[in-house]
């Protein structure tokens, strides 16, 4: 009786091609052998399982070069720098529906730009343009994504006053922010603002209650 043959001669798994089988032992029992030769001319012995199950697709060397290769592509030596937690942060919150952010970033349309989804990419515009350790991504119009025509770096400090002043408040059917409620009016900018981050004002109250007046400085009577 003819022994059933699993794969047939000249498959190709990979880089894997079956060239003829064979019979072993493995683990105490006799089973079917592929013996296969890889694109790089090594032969090596698989189980068809193996080759099934997408378990075994080279030989040994071709798989080491391609492992290390695909090392180098993740890694590119800088997975531990503060750059590359800026850039893996920039991305999940534009991209990842589950980030917290999300719907602040993505979930309102801002994308980072196509050229940017490679690292390397991102880290020459990055050194090209002022990074430091100290500095922080920026993007200068708010409704726009993240790409070089709209990302600058700047100190913390700067990024979050950037973040106060762009806040918008709904104000006579507008969105305006604090300068532009204030430059209608009439009340300083610095006492609407206290108003309402301080003190907790509604902008309503905030900006149609008007500023006392100063009283002169008195001095007491001897």
């Amino acid at each position: 009786m003819a022994q059933h043959i699993p794969i047939p001669v000249g498959s190709r798994f990979g880089n894997w091609t079956v060239e003829r089988h064979s019979l072993g032992e493995v683990s105490g029992r006799q089973r079917h052998r592929c013996h296969c030769v890889c694109d790089c001319g090594a032969e090596g012995i698989v189980l068809p399982s193996a080759l099934r199950l997408g378990q075994s697709t080279r030989c040994r060397v071709c798989s080491n070069r391609a492992q290390a290769a695909k090392k180098a592509r993740l890694t590119h030596g800088d997975t531990s720098t503060r750059l590359y937690r800026i850039w893996c942060q920039m991305r999940r919150r534009c991209d990842n529906p589950d980030h917290e952010d999300f719907s602040r970033y993505g979930g309102r349309g801002i994308e980072v730009c196509s050229e940017w989804s490679d690292f390397a990419v991102f880290r020459a515009w990055a050194e090209a343009n002022g990074y430091s350790a100290d500095l922080t991504i920026d993007r200068e119009n708010n409704d726009r994504g993240y790409n070089p025509a709209n990302c600058r770096w700047i100190s913390r400090v700067d990024q979050n006053r950037n973040r106060e002043n762009n806040q918008r408040y709904a104000w006579r059917g507008r969105h305006l922010m604090l300068s532009e409620i204030a430059e209608i009016s009439g009340l300083s900018h610095d006492l609407i603002r206290q108003r309402v981050r301080r003190d907790g004002w509604d902008i309503e109250r905030a900006a149609s209650t008007p500023a006392r007046p100063v009283r002169p400085y008195q001095r007491k009577r001897k």
